[in-house]
């Protein structure tokens, strides 16, 4: 498992996210513990990720608290 910062572009499984008010962020925005979504930017900059239809840029310091293991 790493940090949604540590990741190249691939699938992903969210396993975690540590701070609740970032847990609250992503749940608004549809993204939940258990989701599989797909790295299509990694670091520098912001981290795109795609779920189903959404795609969205997650800042550096939020990813830091996205734990997640790459789906086969």
């Amino acid at each position: 498992m790493k940090k949604l910062s540590e990741v190249e572009e691939g699938k992903y499984k969210i396993v975690d996210i540590t701070k609740p008010g970032k847990l609250r962020k992503l749940c608004n925005i549809g993204v939940l513990v258990g989701d599989t979504i797909e790295v299509i930017k990694s670091c520098p900059g912001p981290i795109i990720i795609k779920k189903g239809n959404i795609t969205v840029g997650i800042g550096h310091g939020m990813a830091m608290d996205i734990i997640v293991e790459k789906v086969k």
